[in-house]
């Protein structure tokens, strides 16, 4: 399911972890998880690309874009009604993005349109505010990531990301993601903060949050099986979980899907 909202400012969609195929000129997007796919700019030469999660990315308008990926991966869209401000000559697209404060923004948004109250429009306005200014101060500054940052690579990620998988339904802790890569517990956790913008342990709850998601939206597995199977303590700790990040529990996310 794709959730929307029309502001006066921007239109907003999130969009599922699901196969997708996209334009995406004249749009901001902040992944909220790592996809895989192919892509093309202004051509129809199309190249491999892996998003990293928590990535911000910008398309001017104009920019012909060409974005597909045959797993998804969840990620907020957002279409401005005019151009960004932005000082002459700072339209320049980028993509996977981390910045702190574009991070926060988003996962307020997300909430908003997960809600199942009222959503907010004021509140909305001031995440794609705090958005917009991140977008312009990105794309006229060459961002150069931290040392640290630059370690964690594309294909060292995904070596974390199928550890973390694949152990989500088990205790993981930060010294066994460090030892897979022949790492120091404290040198990984400054390269994947730096790489993602989340601390390990923040990004693993990320991830069962993710699983859990996906088993509460598409089957009928009782709630207290899916804690289980996603790496939570008990039902209590997953809603307790939801509601904190999400702003939302995992019965009522259940029954929009119903």
């Amino acid at each position: 399911m794709t959730f929307r909202k029309l502001l006066a400012t921007a239109a907003l969609a999130l969009l599922p972890l699901v196969a997708l195929a996209a334009d995406i000129s004249g749009t901001w997007t902040t992944s909220f998880e790592s996809q895989v796919g192919v892509h093309a700019f202004g051509s129809d030469r199309r190249a491999d690309f892996r998003a990293k999660p928590n990535g911000l990315a910008y398309v001017p308008a104009g920019c012909d874009v060409y974005s597909r990926s045959d797993h998804g991966g969840e990620y907020l869209k957002i279409s401005l009604a005019r151009e960004p401000s932005e000082p002459p000559g700072c339209k320049r697209r980028f993509s996977d993005a981390i910045d702190p404060v574009a991070i926060v923004a988003a996962q307020r948004l997300r909430r908003q349109l997960l809600a199942t109250a009222c959503i907010d429009p004021l509140e909305c306005e001031r995440c794609v505010q705090a958005l917009e200014e991140q977008v312009a101060w990105v794309s006229c500054v060459a961002v150069v990531a931290p040392a640290a940052g630059r370690w964690m690579t594309p294909r060292r990620l995904k070596l974390v990301d199928d550890l973390i998988e694949a152990r989500l339904d088990a205790k993981l802790t930060v010294q066994e993601l460090a030892g897979a890569l022949g790492l120091s517990a404290g040198f990984f956790s400054r390269a994947f903060r730096a790489a993602v913008g989340k601390a390990p342990h923040d990004y693993i709850v990320d991830r069962r949050i993710s699983r859990a998601r996906t088993l509460v939206e598409s089957t009928d597995l009782d709630l207290t099986a899916i804690s289980h199977t996603s790496g939570f303590a008990s039902h209590a700790h997953m809603t307790t979980t939801f509601r904190n990040r999400l702003g939302i529990s995992p019965g009522e996310l259940r029954r929009r899907f119903d």
